[in-house]
C-alpha cells in the first residue's frame, strides 16, 4: 500500500513539473526577442551636389531719346557682343539736333534781351512813378498823370517776359541733353541680345537694343525630396562652373516650397557674384552645399523597412511601435534619419522582421 502510494505521488510530481515547464515555454513565446540600439548623431554626406542653370535676372532695353529727327549713322555692337557699362552702342547723326540746338539758342537769346531791356524800362518807370506819386500828393499832378505813370511802372509785363524767359532757357538746355543722348550707351555690363536699329534709317520709337544684364545673375537648382530637409535658405554654398575653372561663393536666397511638378523637384534659387564679368548665361554649373552644419541619426539599414514609406520600429513600453521616417544617405552599413526618431529613439535593430505594430518584445541585448 505504501509502495502504491509513493507511486502515485512520484506520477503527480512528474506531472506537475511538465506542466510548469509548458506554461514557462507558452510565457516565453509571447515575446519576440529582440535587439536595439540607440541612434548615433552624424551624417554620411559632407557635400550635397546639385546641378544649377545659370540666369540674368533681367534683361535692360535701351530706347533711344531721341526720335525720328536724326539718322543712324553707326552701329558699334552685334548680338552675341559683350559690353560694359558706359560703351558706346550707337551713333546718330547731329545735324538736326544741331538746328533745334541753334534755333532754341537765338530764341532763349531773344527773350532774355527782350526780358532786360523791359526790366530796364520797369526800373525807369517805377523810380519815375515814385516822384510823381510824391507829386502827387502835394497836388502838383493832375490824376489822370498819376495813374498813367503807375500803369507805366506795373511790373505785369516784366512777371510775362520771365516766364517767357524761363521757358526758353529750359528750351535750350532740353535741346542740349538732345545732343548728348546722340551717342546710345550702355547702362550696364551685359550681353547684347537683339538689336532693332539699322545704319541709314531714322531713329524711332520702335527701335531698341536689349542687353542681358550680366552684374545679377542667378542660379536656380532643383532639390529632391530625399533632400528637401537638409537644405535651407540662408546656407553658404559654392557655385562651380567647370568651363571657366571657378568657384564663387553664395548664400542660398530662397526655397519653393511647392514642387515643381515637371521635375518632381523642389527649386532654389541664389545670386550669382560676376563682378568679373566671366559669368555668362546658359553656362552649366554645380551647387555645392556643405552640411558641417546639419546633424542627421545614423542607424544600421537593415532597421529600415519599406511599405508605401520607410519605417523602423522603435520600443515603448515593451512593444514595437511602427514608425515612419525620412531617410537620407546610406553607405551600405549605416544609413541616415532625416525626421522620425530623436536621440533617446530605442530602434529594433534585429528581430524587426517578426514583429508588428504593439508586438510585446524582449530585449535580449543592445548594441
Amino acid at each position: 500500500m505504501k509502495k502504491l502510494m509513493l507511486l502515485l505521488l512520484s506520477i503527480m510530481i512528474i506531472f506537475t513539473g511538465c506542466n510548469n515547464k509548458t506554461e514557462e515555454v507558452a510565457i516565453e513565446e509571447t515575446y519576440v526577442p529582440v535587439e536595439v540600439k540607440m541612434p548615433e548623431s552624424g551624417n554620411l554626406s559632407k557635400t550635397l551636389t546639385f546641378t544649377g542653370t545659370i540666369a540674368s535676372e533681367d534683361t535692360v532695353t535701351v530706347v533711344p531719346s531721341i526720335m525720328g529727327s536724326e539718322e543712324v549713322l553707326d552701329v558699334l555692337v552685334k548680338v552675341g557682343d559683350y559690353v560694359k557699362k558706359d560703351q558706346l552702342l550707337i551713333v546718330l547723326d547731329n545735324e538736326n539736333t544741331a538746328d533745334q540746338i541753334e534755333s532754341s539758342r537765338l530764341q532763349y537769346e531773344l527773350a532774355k534781351s527782350s526780358y532786360n531791356s523791359q526790366y530796364e524800362s520797369y526800373l525807369l518807370n517805377f523810380d519815375n512813378f515814385k516822384d510823381i506819386e510824391k507829386l502827387y500828393n502835394e497836388g502838383a499832378v493832375s490824376e489822370s498823370d498819376y495813374k498813367a505813370a503807375k500803369l507805366r511802372a506795373s511790373d505785369n509785363q516784366v512777371k510775362l517776359l520771365r516766364d517767357q524767359l524761363n521757358q526758353a532757357k529750359f528750351a535750350y538746355e532740353k535741346s542740349l541733353e538732345n545732343n548728348d543722348d546722340l551717342n546710345i550707351i550702355a547702362p550696364v555690363n551685359g550681353i547684347i541680345s537683339s538689336i532693332n536699329i539699322s545704319e541709314n534709317n531714322l531713329i524711332s520709337q520702335n527701335n531698341f537694343i536689349s542687353i542681358i544684364n550680366l552684374n545679377d545673375l542667378e542660379v536656380k537648382f532643383y532639390i529632391p525630396e530625399s533632400r528637401i530637409a537638409l537644405v535651407k535658405p540662408q546656407m553658404d554654398v559654392n557655385i562651380k562652373i567647370p568651363s571657366i575653372d571657378v568657384s564663387i561663393p553664395s548664400t542660398i536666397e530662397w526655397i519653393n516650397p511647392q514642387k515643381n511638378i515637371g521635375k518632381n523637384m523642389y527649386e532654389g534659387n541664389l545670386k550669382l557674384n560676376n563682378k568679373d564679368g566671366l559669368v555668362f548665361p546658359g553656362m552649366k554649373s554645380f551647387v555645392d552645399v556643405e552640411l558641417k552644419n546639419v546633424e542627421t541619426f545614423l542607424i544600421p539599414i537593415d532597421a529600415v523597412l519599406f511599405d508605401k514609406t520607410n519605417y523602423i520600429y522603435t520600443v515603448k513600453d515593451n512593444k514595437s511601435i511602427k514608425t515612419p521616417v525620412e531617410v537620407g544617405d546610406d553607405n551600405g552599413e549605416m544609413i541616415e534619419i532625416i525626421s522620425g526618431i530623436d536621440k533617446e529613439s530605442v530602434i529594433i535593430v534585429k528581430g524587426q522582421t517578426f514583429v508588428k505594430e504593439n508586438s510585446v518584445i524582449k530585449i535580449v541585448r543592445r548594441q
